[in-house]
């Protein structure tokens, strides 16, 4: 070991400097991959289902489906028509109609907002009503929740419909 060291000049041997490196590479590995030993021992094999079992709950899955697929369903239609909305706000800057579209969302619960371009300004709308009667109605309970300047105008709306289907052959 003596010799070692006076040949080399002023270090340990190779052989004792390979050991440390060794050492410190395993450790290192470890540190980067704390479940190394777990993944040694892994063996996906003894995770796997016998053929038979799987085939048979694809089975049950598409028996499923098929039964869920018999049953009546309700589908939503949307129709555009002419009707009425509640015109809230406006303004030449599309942050500003943005803001308040998320302002009114916040404080009017059951109505849709919507932001309608009509150049050069940006309105803030409210609602789909299909008479003037219907949005003049709601018109005084927008004014008491702090929008004072809105009112009723003309606009095309959404207006939802529930469409129930059957299958074929029933």
């Amino acid at each position: 070991m003596l010799s070692g060291w006076i040949m080399s000049g002023c270090g340990p041997s190779r052989e004792v400097q390979t050991k440390t490196d060794n050492r410190a590479t395993t450790a290192s590995s470890e540190a980067r991959s704390p479940l190394a030993s777990y993944e040694a021992g892994f063996d996906p094999a003894e995770y796997d289902e016998p053929v038979e079992e799987v085939l048979r709950s694809h089975a049950e899955r598409r028996k499923l489906y098929e039964s869920e697929s018999e049953r009546d369903s309700v589908l939503v239609q949307i129709e555009y028509v002419h009707g009425f909305r509640i015109q809230i706000f406006a303004s030449n800057s599309i942050d500003e109609a943005n803001a308040m579209k998320a302002t009114a969302s916040q404080i009017i619960s059951g109505d849709s907002v919507y932001v309608v371009f009509d150049p050069p300004v940006y309105k803030v709308r409210v609602g789909d009503f299909l008479t003037r009667i219907e949005a003049s109605r709601k018109l005084s309970s927008f004014v008491e929740k702090g929008f004072p300047d809105a009112w009723v105008v003309n606009d095309r709306i959404i207006q939802r419909k529930l469409i129930r289907t059957r299958p074929e052959g029933r």
